[in-house]
């Protein structure tokens, strides 16, 4: 598990779940549309980042009988179930309360505590929004990316999940705090309730880009990069003649799956042998191909909907390794 991402996780739960008891008590005091709206925000960040945990904790278990690859994807699937939880307790909920609210013309009572709420959840949640950028600029670096390129190829969500969560967290926070500022400054309620709808519809955009980010590695996305390294390294390998099929899928942030079809070069395999040893080779090289075909054509008669098949032979010498 990512030190970093970890760190990332468990700074912004603490902090969310501390926010989210502030601001259930200045909902509780004031009644403001605005103040709920960001105290469900935190309260779906916080269930959020724990889904974000248990998805890293999982995702660190060995292979097994069951799972070949082992279970790096386990992330991508709790980030999935972290944005539906956030649209539906977050966004839906929260729209609806405003919409209901601003129907029964409440008038929010407005004191100084709410306005202080805010301000001490700024300090908490801009404190996690800097840990999270901290540990996305270091993994950048460390992919030799640029912040903005990084922030599009990463195939960590959590770090991600966890920066974008307090960048709009912290968005919500001036859109309550305009809000509720208007209200008192008017008199009027309704900018209360505008608020809280503004804030549903950013936790709405948020659910809606994490869901996206995850879902590409659930239905097993290549490694671009992982792909364009093999493809160049091979071809300009004297003893390959091409480079016919690449393939990759990403299993996890650390883990790739690469498999490939190379024809090699003649002078490369038949060097050194005599021409009735190049005639030997080529037929063993045939009757090779002739046995994957039939070890394939088994399975897919058997199980038609195994479509993709790679087999690789162990030799004699490998045997005795």
């Amino acid at each position: 598990m990512s030190d970093g991402s970890t760190k990332a996780v468990l700074t912004a739960i603490a902090g969310n779940g501390l926010v989210t008891i502030a601001k259930f008590i200045g909902f509780s005091v004031s009644g403001s549309s605005a103040l709920l709206a960001e105290a469900v925000h935190s309260l779906a960040d916080t269930a959020n980042q724990s889904l974000l945990y248990l998805g890293l904790r999982r995702s660190e278990r060995q292979a097994d009988t069951h799972h070949h690859f082992g279970y790096g994807q386990e992330r991508y699937f709790w980030n999935l179930v972290s944005a539906v939880t956030i649209f539906f307790l977050g966004c839906a909920y929260t729209i609806m309360h405003a919409v209901e609210q601003l129907g029964q013309d409440h008038t929010p009572e407005l004191s100084w505590v709410p306005f202080f709420i805010v301000g001490f959840a700024f300090v908490v949640e801009g404190y996690s929004f800097f840990v999270a950028l901290g540990e996305f600029r270091r993994q950048a670096r460390a992919a030799g990316q640029t912040l903005r390129t990084y922030f599009v190829e990463t195939r960590d969500p959590t770090t991600l999940a966890v920066l974008i969560e307090d960048s709009v967290a912290v968005i919500g926070l001036v859109v309550a705090l305009i809000g509720m500022g208007l209200a008192v400054w008017t008199g009027s309620a309704i900018f209360d309730g505008i608020a809280a709808i503004c804030i549903g519809l950013l936790m709405g955009g948020l659910a809606y880009f994490l869901a996206a980010t995850n879902r590409k590695y659930l239905l097993n996305r290549s490694n671009e990069q992982v792909d364009q390294i093999a493809r160049e390294l091979w071809q300009a390998d004297d003893q390959v003649q091409q480079v016919q099929r690449v393939n990759s899928i990403v299993l996890s942030p650390d883990d790739t799956l690469l498999m490939a079809e190379v024809e090699l070069r003649e002078e490369a395999l038949f060097a050194e042998m005599t021409e009735e040893e190049v005639t030997q080779a080529i037929r063993f090289m045939n009757k090779l191909g002739d046995i994957r075909r039939s070890l394939e054509d088994d399975v897919s008669r058997i199980a038609p909907e195994t479509r993709h098949i790679f087999i690789e032979f162990a030799t004699p010498k490998d045997k005795s390794e």
